[in-house]
């Protein structure tokens, strides 16, 4: 038996699916000893928002020894792989995927469908680092503007905290490193679970929309941007939240600000970083190359409570 995941959610999890033919299998792992050298150990750091590539891991030793003696392998796609042949291969695994067993991991294991494959496959090969146009969500907007100059008054009047950037203690524990999202980075607390907006009030989000999210993660304990949380909250984090509206791919993304005057994100199970996809410097997430995560759904305030009930 053969894991694979699709390394592509920033805050939802993963999909995975275990491949459980023996000769799918064997036929797929001939493919990656005669290819070794699109694979690695490890993900590359800084590979961004989107579709970055695809784990595979045996899940017994008969598969194991054929495998050889790296306990998984990873392949990257689009501008990080490191052949012309990981396209086709990375092609074979959404296959496999599609056919395979939801892996047994509960709640962290999504299913890939027809829609979100319509969406990977042109995307492996595709140059990762693409220059997209930006779009807020027409509620947002329009919100905003009905405020107006009453919230460029207001923001004087809030009080913040801004963060040091310090990507290393997400970075260099693995553990730590998988094990949290966009939303723990953005809320800056390790919870080891994927954590997801709504799921520490009990309300979880019901769709990936600007308005669901949103709802969630006021549920939580986060506040509207200029509305103010006392002293007795701090720290009190400005963040700003993003889509990805498909069709196809759908997942949320978060950004925090850090006191060098960037803003800071982390990707999924992937490096905390304070670059967009095209290798700049984060100094507006609005205009950011952020990839598919096209909708900019606005700006909200962490607090110190929020943070701890994030599940």
């Amino acid at each position: 038996m053969l894991r694979i995941t699709a390394d592509i959610f920033s805050g939802r999890p993963d999909p995975v699916s275990d491949i459980t033919d023996a000769n799918e299998v064997r036929a797929l792992l001939r493919e990656v000893d005669s290819n070794r050298n699109l694979f690695l150990g490890e993900a590359p750091a800084g590979s961004g928002l989107g579709v970055r590539g695809f784990w595979i891991e045996p899940l017994n030793d008969e598969f194991g020894s054929e495998f050889g003696t790296e306990p998984r392998l990873y392949l990257p796609v689009g501008a990080q792989a490191h052949g012309g042949r990981a396209a086709e291969i990375g092609e074979r695994l959404v296959t496999l995927m599609e056919r395979g067993e939801p892996a047994a991991s509960g709640e962290a294991a999504q299913p890939l469908d027809a829609s979100l494959r319509e969406f990977l496959i042109p995307q492996l090969a595709a140059p990762a680092r693409l220059t997209v146009t930006d779009r807020t969500a027409p509620a947002e907007t329009e919100a905003e503007a009905e405020r107006g100059s009453e919230e460029a008054t207001a923001a004087i009047t809030c009080t913040i905290e801004l963060g040091a950037f310090n990507p290393g203690f997400w970075n260099n524990d693995s553990t730590v490193r998988l094990s949290n999202n966009c939303y723990n980075y953005a809320s800056n607390w390790r919870t080891n679970t994927f954590a997801q907006p709504g799921r520490g009030c009990g309300s979880m989000y019901k769709a990936i929309t600007c308005a669901e999210v949103t709802r969630a993660s006021l549920c939580d304990g986060m506040h509207h941007r200029f509305d103010c949380f006392p002293d007795a909250e701090s720290p009190r984090y400005l963040v700003a939240l993003v889509i990805a509206p498909g069709p196809g791919f759908v997942d949320f993304h978060w950004f925090r600000k850090q006191k060098e005057g960037f803003w800071g994100h982390k990707p999924g199970p992937t490096d905390a970083r304070n670059t967009d996809n095209s290798g700049n410097v984060i100094y507006n997430p609005e205009t950011a190359n952020r990839g598919p995560y096209t909708v900019f759904c606005g700006y909200l305030y962490g607090c110190n409570s929020q943070r701890q009930r994030i599940r």
